[in-house]
């Protein structure tokens, strides 16, 4: 039984991107959207991260992209020719390595950082941009929620001028494209496709990190970024009004994503290589670790898998390029109201989907409350986290191992803190550009650069996610799947024999108590 369930799931995994390629393999001539990125140079911003990766996969895998220069900037001791390395051998390139082996030709590396001015880029390679680039995506951003707000600054702000005084000296350039979040705007609860005003310019804010120390500026941060739940999303603010104040004159969109989750379909279902927001909740959950969450869960889940994301975006930069607009357009990418979900509903299927795929590297069962009140979280936190925690962390001690425990679950409630503020808050997104932008697309491309949240089937998503969250991110080993069943249903009945021994000993101690005080 434990094997017919391996090879349903595994079938599930794997039909929809069996069907997507046949689709693919079916379609013979060039698409509208294919002949745009034809022969076109792309510079990219922001490639070695998870959005980032999915554009190169896609551009090389199903477009004859000219080039894909993308800036790289050095990190943890390895320069930009060190990362390009690492960055191919990610799992998710696999397909396409099989069906463009010669990649590597398309790729040149620029290196670069967008918190440095002229982005740090040398003057041979920004005329070599100047002369072949077409099509510029900006996805580069510091997504720390607690970044420090110089450095949020330099990079999210400063970084978005700095890339449009280089899109204004492109000889050719056909589409600008700034990737911000639906969430940028999140001060409001009812978010258009339009640009707003804020407290605060871009420019202002520039100058301001020029004028006061880091010190002075952290100080200030909670007043300056009033109204906002981190500099993440007030940075972002501020670079969409660089955006419309430097970039009018430019064939330039804005690009506004909800929370990216998993990918869909392509190139693999269930792609993802971080445990950033709701799939970080998973996988807690599938581990054992965490066991309460707050928020109202009855609001409207924003997340879009990562491939449908792509997708969108790289229709924004074609649509952008054939159209003459006066204003900027925005395209809110979020669940259509056709097709929304609620938090319960990720959550509850989530779990309903952690026992049947189970994580071998789980440290207890999985048993999840979720609670609407503060108080209750508190409370909570310390009977099924803190508790547990010490009594491990001793454990731990005694046998001369370095405890843990309490240090990661000082990790996890300030993840939680993180997520609370977009789970206790209900958003209201309008997407009729995005709608529209559907709608142009011709049946090829609608297959090919398919973005139709319509066409969302949630619970196969949340299946794949889960499937390849346990792949990718925990790396547990398909194989191990029918082991990691036993091993939870026997986890299954140590946690219930635990419950039973705990509300045995309580009921015993309130009764010696009563006893106690009454006879």
């Amino acid at each position: 039984m434990e094997d017919a369930k391996l090879m349903n799931i595994r079938n599930g995994y794997t039909k929809s991107l069996d069907d997507h390629c046949q689709l693919i393999t079916g379609i013979q001539d060039e698409s509208p959207m294919q002949m745009f990125y034809k022969d076109k140079g792309v510079f990219l911003t922001g490639g070695t991260g998870f959005f980032g990766k999915i554009i190169i996969e896609k551009l090389l895998r199903v477009t004859e992209v000219a080039q894909i220069y993308l800036l790289i900037r050095t990190k943890k001791g390895k320069d930009a020719h060190a990362r390009i390395e690492d960055l191919f051998n990610d799992p998710v390139f696999a397909k396409m390595k099989q069906i463009n082996p010669k990649y590597r030709c398309q790729i040149a590396i620029i290196s670069g950082d967008c918190s440095l001015p002229g982005l740090g880029i040398s003057h041979r390679e920004r005329e070599i941009i100047k002369e072949n680039v077409n099509i510029v995506l900006h996805s580069a951003a510091t997504v720390r929620f607690d970044e420090k707000l110089k450095m949020a600054i330099a990079i999210n702000v400063h970084g978005t001028k700095e890339i449009i005084k280089l899109a204004k000296e492109i000889v050719n350039l056909k589409a600008l494209v700034h990737v911000s979040t639906a969430f940028a705007h999140c001060n409001m609860r009812y978010i258009q496709e339009k640009f707003y005003t804020g407290m605060m310019t871009g420019d202002n804010a520039c100058k301001l990190t020029e004028c006061l120390d880091e010190h002075t500026l952290n100080t200030l941060t909670p007043t300056i970024i009033q109204g906002y739940p981190n500099t993440y999303t007030y940075t972002k603010v501020l670079a969409e009004n660089v955006v419309h104040q430097h970039a009018q004159k430019l064939p330039v969109t804005i690009f506004r994503p909800g929370i990216v989750i998993t990918s869909y379909r392509e190139p693999v279902t269930g792609w993802i290589d971080n445990m950033y927001g709701p799939c970080g909740v998973i996988v807690g959950i599938g581990s054992g670790v965490l066991r309460v969450f707050t928020g109202n869960m009855d609001n409207k889940a924003h997340i879009v898998p990562v491939d449908m994301c792509v997708n969108a975006l790289l229709a924004s930069a074609w649509d952008v390029a054939r159209n003459t607009y006066e204003t900027p357009p925005i395209y809110n990418y979020v669940p259509d109201t056709d097709n929304m979900v609620t938090w319960r509903n990720y959550m509850q299927t989530g779990f309903k989907y952690v026992n049947d795929i189970p994580m071998r590297k789980s440290i207890w069962y999985p048993c999840f409350t979720i609670v609407p009140h503060m108080w209750q979280y508190h409370i909570l936190c310390f009977l099924y986290h803190t508790l547990p925690a010490m009594f491990m962390d001793l454990i731990m001690v005694l046998m001369g191992k370095k405890p843990r425990m309490l240090k990661i679950y000082r990790k996890i409630h300030k993840f939680s803190n993180v997520l609370k503020f977009f789970s206790s808050n209900e958003f209201r997104f309008d997407n009729d550009n995005v709608r529209n932008l559907v709608d142009k697309l011709d049946v090829r491309d609608k297959r090919l650069f398919a973005f139709d949240m319509r066409d969302l089937d949630w619970k196969n998503l949340f299946k794949v996610s889960l499937y390849g969250l346990r792949l990718y991110v925990v790396k547990d080993d398909p194989n191990n799947l029918p082991e990691s069943i036993r091993r939870i249903k026997r986890m299954m009945v140590l946690h219930y024999c635990t419950l039973g021994i705990v509300y045995s000993l309580t009921l015993w101690a309130l009764y010696g108590l009563v006893k106690l005080i009454f006879f």
